[in-house]
């Protein structure tokens, strides 16, 4: 019956019984309806809670419809509608409980005006410990959950607030899930996109469920990646934030795969979001591909290598250091007979070669590039290291030259030797600083 479990939560030292759902659907259904609380039995209270007036055969015990507790007469004497509850009639209700039931009841309300009421006035309420247990243990979080998914942008810009105020609370996280927060939250991705306080309380939502490991599988399969995807090619702050998110999703290795499958146009998307100009905004968009590029899954490598490789002469020369490096890390780690990645590599670093900055980036990774591409058994791997060898011998001759000394000079020699036509082209080139023929003097 209980969506959320059966163990009552304590938030501050206050305890949360966690509402059950009795009818209405899905958990941002507007109709959901909860289970009524048991009543505390009568022979364990002997004062009233709130004024501490004690119980005799004349001051007798009434229960508030909404808690279960019991109070006086003068304490307990409110009668306000419970439709959270299925009681569309107006039920006795006590004083702690009934500012929080005439909310409740405004968010049933047909005027917009009375559901903005009993949403900003719940969010109020919930900003204190007492307070929160009061509204989920009613249900009343469900109701503005369902209220913000279809609901004007004040509703949904005081929502997305308090949900981020509530987040701060990791206990309340499953019950979080289970009531459809991700999809409320993705909602808001997609919809508000003229709202920066909405999709920044939305994105922190997001942060911090992403900062806990069991969750992220959660946010992935709720299909919050290719709204992220979409906020991370925009510019600015929101952008940014966005890539925060989606690097704590990719930074599980385990997930590539999923992603791939799932989204199979992330990288490239992730590539289109670095086609800015701002150096901070492409700094932290470049970490989720490198997240992947570090990955075990040989399908999302060799795509997130592919796509670089294409890109790496565009790619801003200030951060082209880190994809070279995260090139060569990948590249000490590859298996000898993967030839397909060993070419994407290859072909990468060929690339980013071509500009003189990444020099000696380059040169540092040199002795491992020579083992494993120019001694590779395969072609494709050993004619880009070629070409990575010859852009550095243009102004980094000698370090090169004593490079290959230690290790590839002969594989190298051998493999530019054996290009067609290579003698004469060589020959050619040469009798344009002398000639066959002289003249003795």
């Amino acid at each position: 019956m209980n969506p959320f479990g059966t163990e009552n939560l304590f938030i501050d030292g206050v305890a949360l019984n966690l509402p059950i759902v009795t009818g209405g659907g899905s958990p941002l259904s507007s109709s959901l309806t909860f289970q009524k609380p048991g009543w505390l039995p009568d022979a364990d209270v002997n004062t009233c809670p709130i004024c501490d007036s004690k119980f005799t055969a004349f001051r007798r015990k009434h229960h508030c419809r909404n808690c279960g507790r019991i109070f006086c007469s003068n304490c307990c004497s409110q009668k306000v509608p419970l439709p959270h509850f299925g009681m569309p009639d107006a039920e006795k209700v006590c004083n702690d409980c009934k500012n929080v039931v005439e909310l409740l009841y405004k968010l049933k309300s047909d005027d917009l005006m009375l559901r903005q009421e009993g949403v900003f006035g719940l969010c109020e309420i919930i900003a204190n410990a007492s307070g929160l247990c009061q509204v989920i243990g009613s249900g009343g979080l469900h109701l503005m959950f369902s209220l913000a998914l279809n609901g004007d942008l004040k509703i949904k810009k005081a929502v997305a607030s308090v949900l981020n105020t509530i987040t701060q609370r990791v206990v309340l996280n499953n019950f979080l899930l289970e009531s459809g927060c991700l999809k409320l939250i993705k909602n808001f991705l997609v919809s508000s996109y003229d709202s920066s306080e909405i999709l920044s309380d939305s994105l922190s939502v997001l942060n911090l469920f992403c900062m806990d490991s069991n969750l992220r599988l959660e946010v992935l399969k709720e299909g919050i990646v290719d709204p992220l995807l979409s906020l991370v090619c925009t510019s600015g702050t929101t952008a940014v934030f966005a890539s925060r998110v989606l690097q704590l999703l990719v930074s599980h290795f385990d997930y590539h795969e999923y992603l791939l499958q799932n989204h199979s146009n992330i990288i490239k998307y992730l590539f289109d979001a670095l086609l800015i100009e701002d150096y901070q905004e492409e700094m932290q968009k470049t970490k989720p591909l490198l997240f992947l590029m570090k990955g075990t899954c040989e399908s999302v490598l060799v795509n997130a290598v592919c796509i670089v490789s294409n890109v790496s002469i565009s790619i801003n020369q200030d951060i082209a250091h880190e994809y070279v490096t995260a090139m060569c890390e990948l590249l000490s780690l590859v298996n000898d007979y993967d030839a397909e990645l060993l070419g994407q590599i290859g072909r990468g670093l060929a690339n980013f070669s071509e500009c003189p900055s990444n020099f000696l980036c380059v040169i540092h990774h040199l002795p491992v590039i020579i083992s494993k591409l120019l001694k590779s058994n395969f072609e494709i791997p050993k004619m880009h290291c070629c070409r990575l060898i010859n852009y550095l011998l243009v102004s980094e001759t000698a370090v090169v030259l004593n490079v290959l000394s230690q290790s590839g000079m002969e594989e190298f020699l051998e493999i530019l030797f054996d290009l067609p036509d290579i003698k004469d082209i060589l020959n050619n080139l040469f009798l344009r600083k002398v000639s066959r023929l002289s003249v003795s003097q």
